[in-house]
């Protein structure tokens, strides 16, 4: 493999990424999704290697990241994904890297959601009042960092979330359930 092949190789990943997270960019409810760094190493059996990191935040300004690894020469593209069997998805094909990428990012509000959530549910096990909640969705919300804040749905989401969290739990204390 040339070095000419895997720079047309990368040029063409990254250019077919940034059209496909074009209309998602920097929206808050897509973490402020952006480009990451792209690194270059050098791999003692696999020779030279280059990472290209997609980083977007979730609420409360969590950083989290799609990595794609191009390994210069078998010319294969490997991208970490749980939903893969094995863990990671790895082709030679960038047609196809693609569309698992445009998977990832479709689900990025659902994962924002789902760690929000989480949060919330932490919290209230601790014994926060909801009050000191109330008061954390709003801290998270008017946050400085455009990707660890929150949207106005998500806020509403995590607040019917709180509120229903509660109820299902008090209710099963109270040995009703």
């Amino acid at each position: 493999m040339s070095i000419s092949e895997a720079a047309d190789d990368l040029k063409a990943l990254c250019g077919r990424i940034q059209e496909t997270i074009a209309a998602y960019a920097g929206r808050i409810e897509y973490g402020n999704l952006r480009m990451g760094k792209v690194d270059d190493w050098h791999h003692a059996s696999e020779g030279p290697v280059t990472n290209v990191a997609l980083v977007y935040e979730t609420p409360g300004g969590s950083t989290d990241q799609i990595n794609i690894t191009y390994h210069h020469k078998t010319r294969v593209f490997s991208l970490v994904d749980v939903d893969f069997e094995g863990g990671e998805f790895t082709t030679p094909s960038i047609d196809a890297l693609i569309e698992r990428i445009a998977a990832r990012v479709a689900g990025i509000p659902d994962k924002r959601k789902e760690h929000l959530r989480g949060e919330i549910q932490r919290q209230l096990d601790s014994g926060m009042t909801t009050t000191g909640v109330v008061g954390h969705l709003n801290r998270m919300m008017n946050s400085g960092l455009r990707g660890g804040t929150m949207t106005h749905l998500e806020m509403r989401d995590a607040m019917s979330f709180a509120v229903t969290y509660l109820k299902d739990r008090n209710f099963n204390a109270s040995g009703s359930g």
